[in-house]
């Protein structure tokens, strides 16, 4: 049975090998600069997040200092010092490029920017929770066509170029082919973020009608969705850039669509809807529906 296919009534499930945390991580060998377009770029954006792992992995190991920003989100001073190291090394390797960081705002360029949230899954980060990952992207004339996500403490570092596929941890990833809502696997953001909002009725609508819901989001939410592991998330709370401009390059490579809860391009600040591609559509249909909250089955 393919990856990511399920069994069905009477079928055995299959046997997956899982490349996860008990795996580890082979060292990563260097680009050929022959392959794909960007692999310079591809090989930088991993020199970005050896150093940020570098930089956190010190912050795991000590006490970190939080504070809340504005929109009442914490940052710590890990956050803060990656993207103050990340922003420098790529002044220094590509001068002309811009660089958009969650924590310190946009510096323009000549049409590249990268793109990069340092820890992505803060929360998590501050609760001692393993589940977070710094996102690197470029962006070229307004498209990211390279993304590496690297979830440090799950050994667990996925990349993507436009036009050239997804890999996890070197092998090559693509979502699933479960083509309807009520064989999927849903991932969703937290329930509180939808209760506060006007689309709890939506999203009964969808998780009711799915196999089985998790509430697992961020970056760990869309990759799960990217290889095959899960088949959509739904995010309510705004998202930046920083958010899914590399995620959206694996997912997307992989096989997977991402748009906004209403179906749109994604852009600074909005809702998120990945998915495997197949249910798409249905699950935006279901999203669109005015109705009352039904009970759960």
């Amino acid at each position: 049975m393919p990856h990511g296919q399920r069994a069905g009534p009477g079928e055995d499930a299959p046997t997956l090998a899982f490349a996860g945390p008990t795996c580890p991580r082979t060292r990563r060998p260097t680009i050929d600069i022959a392959a794909p377009p960007y692999a310079d770029e591809l090989q930088f954006a991993h020199e970005l997040v050896d150093i940020a792992a570098r930089i956190t992995r010190h912050h795991v190991e000590h006490p970190v200092e939080v504070r809340h920003k504005e929109d009442a989100t914490p940052v710590t001073d890990a956050d803060v010092a990656v993207e103050v190291a990340l922003r420098e090394a790529a002044a220094l390797r590509f001068p002309g490029d811009g660089f958009v960081g969650e924590e310190g705002g946009r510096t323009e360029g000549n049409g590249r920017v990268w793109v990069v949230d340092p820890i992505d899954g803060t929360k998590n980060f501050v609760d001692g929770i393993q589940v977070w990952a710094t996102l690197v992207a470029l962006e070229v004339d307004g498209e990211a066509v390279v993304g590496v996500v690297d979830a440090p403490h799950l050994n667990e570092r996925y990349e993507a170029v436009r036009g050239h596929g997804a890999r996890l941890n070197h092998d090559p990833i693509e979502v699933s082919d479960v083509p309807v809502l009520a064989d999927a696997f849903v991932l969703h953001s937290g329930v509180e973020e939808w209760l506060r909002g006007s689309r709890w009725g939506a999203f009964v609508e969808v998780v009711g009608g799915a196999r089985r819901t998790r509430g697992l989001s961020d970056f760990w939410g869309h990759v799960l969705v990217a290889r095959g592991s899960a088949d959509a998330l739904l995010e309510h709370e705004p998202c930046g850039i920083w958010d899914w401009a590399a995620l959206r390059v694996v997912v997307e490579e992989a096989g997977g669509r991402m748009t906004t809860l209403d179906g749109e391009a994604p852009y600074d600040g909005c809702t998120l809807l990945t998915t495997n591609g197949a249910i798409h559509d249905e699950v935006l249909a279901r999203l669109r529906t005015e109705t009352e909250p039904r009970p759960l089955r």
